[in-house]
């Protein structure tokens, strides 16, 4: 039920944006942000809160609480309210548009920046309470429907989020996401770079296992928590598909073009905080940067292609690994 509250208060930001954007008025973009600046006072208050609350105190009072040191929460909290509520300002988006392409202007770019510190700010807290220990043991196995839910989700947000039925029409979002018809060209490019980033994926596996195999065995435990149950090829079909087009709509398509190739690269690794502060984090910073050129250089719709083949080959790689490892050892 909260989930659902947060979505539908979520959806409701985005729909008061898009109507602020398509009234071109600036008495409704400043009330937009005062009620921004209104959605963060009670975070940065709460966060206040638990900054001050010692380790043990709950305890010596007889309340039982999940977490013993609630610092690192209040701490996150406050961060993420004080970059809510300093987004709003409209110097600070004019600094920030000489360093992305952001409109300081608009209304849906402001909310945009927002949230964008609420997933760095969130990623960052999962680290501070424990980091890939912590997400070993609290990691759990992944559906279908689960992923499904997820990156439907991504494709909600980035549709909503561009104007879809407020101030664009199917034609002019899917033009503004960048889904456009790939050429032959552009597909037989694609394949090339899924090869390097397959390469690259391997190589510095290999270095990593032989530096650290001992955070290798726990990123892996991970994955098999998370993903052990999908052992078939159309399993993984879907995985690739599903996860290709909710990221490439989100990350590429709808938010590129606003906060710029380096900053969603940068978002996009921080929304795969299962990894941790780790070598595949970083790689997956390549990734991002290397479908952000493919953004930039042809479209969405060739990022979503070699996201997928990328996820795809990955996928098949791993159902081939116990079949490999007899064929080694025979």
């Amino acid at each position: 039920m909260q989930l659902l509250i947060l979505v539908v208060a979520f959806f409701g930001l985005v729909s008061l944006a898009n109507f602020a954007i398509l009234r071109h008025d600036p008495a409704l973009d400043k009330l937009l942000n005062l009620f921004l600046v209104g959605v963060n006072i009670p975070l940065f208050l709460l966060g206040l809160l638990l900054l001050f609350i010692q380790p043990g105190i709950p305890a010596q009072i007889g309340v039982e609480l999940p977490l013993e040191d609630f610092r690192p929460i209040g701490v996150s909290l406050l961060v993420m309210s004080l970059w809510g509520i300093v987004v709003t300002l409209p110097e600070v988006r004019r600094f920030l548009g000489r360093l992305i392409p952001l409109d300081p202007d608009s209304p849906m770019h402001t909310l945009a920046l927002m949230c964008s510190g609420y997933l760095v700010g969130n990623a960052l807290l999962n680290l501070a309470l424990g980091g890939l220990d912590s997400v070993a043991e609290t990691a759990t196995q992944q559906s279908l429907l689960d992923i499904l839910l997820a990156q439907l989700l991504f494709v909600l947000v980035g549709v909503a989020g561009v104007g879809f039925l407020v101030r664009r029409d199917l034609y002019k979002t899917l033009a503004r996401l960048g889904l456009e018809r790939p050429t032959l060209r552009q597909l037989l490019g694609g394949l090339g770079w899924v090869l390097v980033l397959v390469v690259l994926q391997g190589l510095s596996g290999a270095i990593w296992r032989a530096v650290n195999p001992e955070q290798v065995a726990l990123l892996e435990e991970i994955n098999v928590r998370l993903l052990g149950e999908f052992d078939t090829v159309w399993e993984w079909l879907l995985l690739a598909a599903l996860a290709a087009l909710g990221e490439e709509i989100l990350f590429r398509g709808a938010l590129q073009p606003v906060l710029g190739l380096w900053a969603t690269a940068l978002l996009f690794a921080v929304a795969h905080v299962q990894y941790g502060a780790t070598p595949a984090t970083f790689f997956i910073l390549i990734v991002g940067l290397v479908l952000g050129l493919i953004r930039r250089r042809s479209n969405t719709t060739v990022a979503i292609y070699v996201h997928f083949s990328y996820n795809f080959v990955l996928g098949l790689l791993v159902l081939a690994e116990p079949y490999l490892e007899q064929f080694a050892a025979g």
